[in-house]
């Protein structure tokens, strides 16, 4: 089981892959690439690819899990959002670790956002013996479904 303790001290380019949330608690994405003044998030796939160019002074803090940004969404993708990949040579990127640019400034450290998201429950089976069954999650919608493929029915006819 993954401790709740956030670590006093973190750097930068330890949390680079990890997922960031807007003031409105929206995953804008992960994190791609890190300078001295920008966090690059990079949402999407292949052909539908954003990147959000974010001002560091623009993040709230890193909880441990997500790291939160004191601006919406929507001021995100008005503000920052860029049709360009990082230039290696002035951002750090996980592939990519030659940047060596000035330091960064402190990243801070904050309490963990909202309550937890449970992602098993336990149940209570005819045999009266307990057993964990995953939930599975629309990310959109925040529907649940018992299975799997339910699902993955679910997202192409309603998202």
């Amino acid at each position: 089981m993954p401790s709740t303790t956030v670590p006093s001290k973190i750097e930068w380019p330890d949390i680079l892959n990890e997922s960031v949330h807007t003031s409105d608690d929206v995953d804008i994405g992960d994190i791609y690439a890190l300078s001295r003044d920008f966090v690059v998030v990079k949402r999407g796939i292949i052909h539908k690819i954003h990147y959000y160019y974010i001002p560091i002074n623009k993040v709230e803090g890193w909880d441990g899990n997500v790291l939160w940004l004191k601006i919406t969404e929507d001021e995100v993708k008005r503000n920052y959002e860029r049709d360009r990949n990082p230039n290696p040579l002035r951002y750090s990127l996980k592939d990519y670790p030659a940047y060596s640019g000035a330091t960064y400034p402190e990243l801070m450290i904050i309490s963990p956002k909202g309550e937890k998201i449970a992602y098993t429950d336990t149940t209570t089976a005819q045999t009266e013996k307990e057993e964990e069954r995953v939930i599975y999650k629309c990310d959109l919608c925040d529907s649940q479904f018992r299975t799997e493929e339910e699902l993955s029915r679910h997202v192409p006819a309603s998202h």
